[in-house]
């Protein structure tokens, strides 16, 4: 079976940044199987539950769009997105077991649509029920009986599952440790980026320090820590610059807070908040920088950290999630093991003293971490292509 259906209740035909959304879009554009992209769509013209195309970059895939998702709308509606996609996938489940395909879900909830169905099904767990175990600010996970429920769903799913992957050592070492009895079928995949695209620049301007952050602007990024760390750092080097590429594509209160913390941190001539891009309007700010910084309370493995690294910037980062894994001291950037302002500054400017060297071992970093060669991987473990060659060579070694 070569077919797999890679389902997600996001738009493919829209730019992402950064999330779940980025990784299914990098999967489906590299993931060497006939592959089939189930979601919703934001364009009202597009007509719903008929295949039509997306094209990823030069890929093009068959699209199903199961729902048209109205941002303004969803915002206001007392049902959740992901309930409403849940209940389309079980409409279509018909379809699907007819196409003889794998399902590949990004979501515990998703795989709801599937326990009972005959077809192979496959979970990326995205380090879901670890974030909202060990932090969350969602509103659904203050309700014990919610937290209860979601977490019994999730067994169910992974029960089910022929094969379930993380994208984190961390993340691994967590599901492992919560269902024993399942280890054999969950698999360590690292999250890849594309490196031959992400690329240090041919040559670097010098002049004032320039600190970056990539993310979505969401309380569990610790936003006001790196605006206090960096106002530390500036008192020291009064000419540095912030760069916060991010947003939300709903509201997001998270947005007015981060700006105010600017404000009352006296900041604010230094920092530029620049909202959402397209992917390919990133790539000159890693180009820029001097350093990247992420304070995150939890993350799993951030595409923008190995985005970065393979821009040659080194890192400095909290010691939380898949992170620890990547960045190492004095190696390519520096772990802050306290949430301090003062920490965070020190670990700044030493990343920026040591620019140069620590730049050259980043790069080594992220090219370890290839998309091609996660969706490869993947797609082996699932059984549905025989073992990617370097893997193969590695194991005769």
């Amino acid at each position: 079976m070569r077919k797999l259906i890679l389902a997600y209740a996001g738009d493919f035909a829209e730019y992402p940044m950064g999330g779940v959304l980025e990784y299914t879009k990098n999967f489906a554009r590299y993931a060497p199987v006939e592959l089939y992209c189930v979601g919703i769509t934001t364009d009202p013209r597009l007509p719903l539950r008929q295949w039509t195309t997306v094209k990823i970059k030069e890929v093009e895939r068959p699209f199903l769009p199961l729902l048209y998702v109205d941002d303004a709308k969803q915002r206001r509606s007392k049902i959740p997105l992901n309930y409403r996609f849940l209940n389309a996938l079980k409409r279509q489940r018909a379809e699907f077991a007819r196409m003889g395909a794998a399902i590949y879900i990004q979501r515990a909830e998703h795989g709801l649509a599937f326990l009972n169905a005959n077809a192979p099904l496959f979970f990326n767990t995205h380090g879901q029920s670890a974030f909202f175990e060990r932090w969350t600010s969602h509103p659904l996970f203050r309700w014990r009986a919610f937290r209860a429920w979601f977490m019994r769903m999730e067994a169910r799913v992974i029960a089910r599952a022929q094969g379930v992957f993380t994208i984190s050592p961390a993340d691994h070492d967590y599901y492992v440790g919560k269902f024993p009895q399942h280890a054999s079928k969950i698999h360590f995949t690292p999250l890849g980026i594309e490196i031959d695209e992400y690329t240090p620049p041919a040559e670097r301007e010098s002049g004032a320090p320039q600190i970056l952050f990539v993310g979505r602007l969401d309380a569990s990024k610790g936003l006001d820590l790196l605006i206090a760390g960096f106002a530390r750092f500036r008192a020291r080097y009064p000419d540095a610059t912030l760069t916060i590429v991010g947003g939300s594509h709903d509201f997001n209160p998270v947005e007015a807070e981060v700006r105010h913390a600017i404000e009352r941190s006296g900041v604010s001539d230094s920092v530029v908040m620049t909202g959402l891009l397209p992917r390919e309007a990133i790539l000159p700010y890693y180009h820029r920088a001097d350093v990247f910084v992420m304070t995150s309370l939890w993350e799993g493995l951030p595409t923008a950290l190995l985005e970065a690294l393979a821009c040659g910037v080194p890192a400095v980062v909290t010691n939380v999630g898949g992170m620890p894994a990547v960045v190492h001291d004095d190696e390519n950037g520096y772990l802050l093991t306290e949430r301090d302002p003062d920490q965070l500054a020190d670990l700044i400017e030493r990343a920026l003293h040591h620019r140069e060297r620590l730049s050259q071992h980043a790069r080594r970093t992220a090219e370890r971490y290839s998309i091609r060669a996660h969706a490869e991987q993947v797609c082996h473990l699932m059984g549905l292509t025989p073992m990617p060659q370097p893997i193969a060579q590695e194991l005769v070694c």
